[in-house]
C-alpha cells in the first residue's frame, strides 16, 4: 500500500496535462507487458489515452515530433476510448482512483470542448 501512496504523491495534479519533462524522465519499470494483469494493462491504456487526447488538444507537445499539434479528432477518439475504457473498469477498482480517473475524464472532456470552440 505504501509505494502505491508513494506512486500517488509524484503523480500530476489529476486533470492536468502532463509536464512533457517529466514523463520522459521517469524511469521504465521493465515489466514486460504479458507479465501485468489484464486490469493492470487497462490501467496503463488510460493513461496513453490521456496523454494522447491532452497532445491532440493541442495541450502538451507531441511525443514523437516534439511539436504542439491541434487534432480534434484524435483527442475526441482518445476520450471516447478513455471513457470506454474506464467504464469497463469501473466496477473493479477502488473508490479514490476511479474518482480522479472519472475527475480526468470530466477535465478531458471540459477541455475538449473549449479547445473546439
Amino acid at each position: 500500500m505504501r509505494d502505491e501512496e508513494d506512486r500517488s504523491a509524484a503523480r500530476p495534479e489529476e486533470g492536468a496535462p502532463p509536464d512533457a519533462s517529466a514523463a520522459q524522465e521517469a524511469p521504465h519499470s521493465g515489466v514486460p507487458l504479458a507479465a501485468l494483469g489484464t486490469r493492470e494493462v487497462l490501467v496503463s491504456v488510460l493513461g496513453v489515452m490521456a496523454a494522447k487526447a491532452w497532445e491532440g488538444m493541442g495541450l502538451v507537445a507531441s511525443v514523437t515530433t516534439g511539436k504542439v499539434e491541434k487534432d480534434l479528432e484524435s483527442a475526441r477518439l482518445a476520450i471516447d476510448a478513455y471513457a470506454a475504457v474506464l467504464e469497463v473498469l469501473r466496477g473493479r477498482l477502488e473508490d479514490a482512483p476511479r474518482r480522479e480517473m472519472e475527475t480526468l475524464l470530466t477535465n478531458l472532456r471540459l477541455n475538449f470542448v473549449e479547445k473546439s470552440s
